[in-house]
């Protein structure tokens, strides 16, 4: 038998010793690169966000950010004379957190519980030491952390704007496919009337377009910079204040906002409820795909492929999961909104309780709505329609869909109320006995004789009680067209990691 090696010793020894369960912990722990939240599982982190998302807010990303905006902070004094250009300079050359002792950072915070001071010093013992006094120059921890967390914001805005206009694409072309294809229109969970498949599409368009201007709303309020100081007077920077806060601004590409908004906390709560809206409606389309993919109707269906199982006692299944992922993220999302609201609530000119919520519900609600979208562009790319099972399905129902028609029609010799009462009793009739409402309605006392059933019969194809679903069905597809050629979509720019090595591995 092999001889075990000195870390297999070390292990059983202290695995047998009662007294050092502490020791096992922190053995243990310290070979592993744990990864407790599920956006960061090897196996399960592709169901809740993407990679693209999980890069902006990185650890390491956001300390580069900081740095960035600190150090774009030097360069605006340096140019208003507020700092020696040396300085800034000098500040400049060592704005990479290649440079910094990652460790020393974080034993820093457990002893100073600042969450910027340590990265701040670390900057300093790289640094020139008569340049590293000017690191910060004025600003506040909140100022740097919020103008990082409105970049931060800029780069997932831009991949919903993306994704949504590729949705808004994709289901205007599916209205459009299934514009004429008639279907059973459902109130209550219940048949109700016909309309076509293109119309329910249409009415998506409506709704993802609303969202999508909200969205653009969004971006208007939310991508501003922070450089107040403690209070929000500016006072460090005296009349110098203004024009370095514009400054500032431009050089990260963000707006000037009119006053400090360290206690105002409305835009991330603006954020939060938006990306609610949108994931919601979203969210809703899903589970209609869901519903109508049950067993007994059979009319839409997520994408399948051989190889995709949906149990692993029944093999027959072929479950609607993508669908439903996409209702658990809203609800997440819709979960994290409410804690965006609480955020608005603080006191007086600062109160980290807002901050710290937002953290947690911003960046959660980011990595989830861009699995969000990620998942609903793959469902309505291979969405399935089951043209047969819908035509089936509604010449089933044919008679009961279309009695708002009857109703008219029989109307017209024995009055509106009349029929609806005389409609009723034999539909009623119909669905306790299974027995054709045709049948019933020319049995009628009321009806036999002054109706002849083949106009009555004529009276009831759903193909003739569709309204102007098509009209309405072009008037949504022609508007939103119209409406994203005037909408020029966001520059495209490639997100690669500021950290990355050529090879894509992290310099850090």
């Amino acid at each position: 038998m092999a001889a075990s090696s000195p870390k297999h010793r070390l292990y059983e020894t202290i695995t047998s010793t009662p007294s050092l369960p502490f020791i096992v912990t922190e053995y243990a722990m310290s070979n592993c690169e744990l990864q407790c939240h599920i956006v960061d599982s090897r196996f399960y982190s592709s169901g809740y966000t993407t990679q693209e998302a999980r890069r902006i807010f990185c650890d390491k990303y956001r300390y580069q950010r900081w740095i960035e905006i600190e150090a774009a902070l030097a360069l605006a004094q340096a140019d208003l004379g507020i700092i020696p250009e040396w300085a800034a300079k000098a500040i400049n050359n060592k704005a990479h957190i290649r440079y910094f002792d990652l460790d020393a950072i974080c034993e820093g915070i457990k002893v100073t519980s600042h969450s910027l001071l340590p990265l701040l010093e670390a900057w300093q013992q790289v640094c020139d030491p008569a340049a590293g006094q000017f690191i910060h120059f004025g600003a506040t921890t909140q100022d740097i952390q919020d103008t990082a967390q409105a970049l931060e914001l800029g780069e997932v805005l831009a991949i919903v704007e993306r994704d949504l206009r590729a949705i808004l694409q994709k289901l205007m072309d599916l209205a459009e496919r299934y514009a004429d294809l008639v279907t059973i229109g459902r109130t209550h969970t219940q048949h109700a009337l016909s309309m076509t498949l293109g119309l329910k599409m249409a009415v998506w368009v409506d709704e993802v377009w609303r969202n999508y201007e909200r969205l653009m709303a969004c971006r208007e309020r939310v991508l501003v910079s922070q450089l107040f100081g403690g209070v929000g007077t500016m006072d460090a920077f005296a009349e110098k204040g203004l024009e370095l806060l514009a400054q500032f601004s431009k050089r990260l590409g963000l707006k000037a906002p009119l006053t400090a908004w360290h206690a105002s906390r409305d835009r991330g709560a603006e954020f939060l409820s938006t990306m609610a809206m949108i994931s919601g409606t979203l969210a809703k389309i899903a589970n209609e795909i869901r519903c109508l993919a049950r067993s007994e109707t059979g009319e839409l269906e997520e994408p399948f492929q051989m190889g995709k199982v949906g149990s692993s006692t029944m093999p027959h299944k072929r479950n609607p999961e993508m669908c439903e992922q996409v209702i658990v993220l809203a609800r997440l999302i819709k979960a994290n909104a409410g804690l965006g609201f609480e955020g608005i609530i603080n006191e007086h000119e600062r109160d980290y309780r807002a901050v710290r919520l937002e953290w947690v519900t911003i960046t959660d609600t980011s990595l989830f709505i861009c699995g969000l979208l990620s998942l609903m562009k793959a469902i309505l790319s291979g969405l399935i329609v089951h043209e047969h099972r819908i035509r089936q399905n509604v010449e089933r129902a044919a008679t009961l869909i279309s009695t708002e028609a009857l109703m008219f029609y029989l109307g017209e010799k024995i009055g509106k109320q009349t029929a609806h009462r005389i409609i009723y009793e034999t539909s009623m009739e119909a669905i306790e006995t299974n027995q054709p409402l045709i049948d019933l309605l020319m049995d009628h006392p009321e009806i036999s004789g002054k109706f002849r059933r083949e106009e009555v019969e004529k009276t009831v194809d759903p193909g003739n009680h569709i309204g102007i679903s098509q009209e309405f069905t072009h008037r949504a597809i022609n508007y939103v067209k119209d409406r994203l050629l005037d909408t020029k979509a966001s520059e495209e720019t490639e997100r690669v990691c500021p950290l990355s090595e050529k090879d894509g591995h992290c310099s850090v």
